[in-house]
Formats: C-alpha cells, structure tokens, sequence
C-alpha cells in the first residue's frame, strides 16, 4: 500500500501535470482529469476488491478526492508559471 500512496498522492499528480506542461500548456486543465482517470487505475489495479467491498468505498472516495485536490493546486501553480513565463518573454 506505501507505493500506492506515493504513486497515487506523489508522482502521478506531479508527472501529469509536468509532462502536460512541457507538451501542451493550452491543454493543462485537462491534467486533473487524466490524472484522476490514471489513478483510478492504478488503485483498481493495486486493490481489485476497492470497488466491491465496502470498508474500501469510502477510503477510494476521499482519496480520490484528495488527489483530485492536490492535481487542480499543482495545475494552478502551472497556470502561474506559465504566465509569468510569458510575462517575462513579453517584456
């Protein structure tokens, strides 16, 4: 479970939006959405029974809501790098 939590709160969030920024900065808002869509995976993949048994329901619940979160924080920081990059290209 220790590399879930690191791959689930940790690198997927930060690759996402890092590999997203590097690529396409025009489509940074979809970062939290394949994000979330990575991690969902990967969690049903780590825990086949996350979905069936229902002490697990509501852990996935926050916790995906907690990376979510973590997602849309590093995204906005992109959207703040980015501008001042150009703010700074601009001048």
């Amino acid at each position: 479970m220790d590399w879930w939590n690191i791959s689930v709160f940790g690198i997927i969030p930060v690759f996402t939006v890092v590999l997203i920024f590097f690529v396409k900065r025009k489509f940074l808002w979809t970062a939290p959405l394949i994000s979330t869509i990575i991690s969902v995976i990967i969690s049903i993949i780590a825990v086949p029974d996350i979905l069936s048994e229902s002490e697990y329901r509501p852990l996935f619940g926050v916790s995906m809501l907690i990376h979510f979160a973590i997602v849309v924080l590093l995204t906005v920081v992109a959207y703040i790098v980015a501008h001042i990059i150009k703010w700074k290209q601009n001048k």
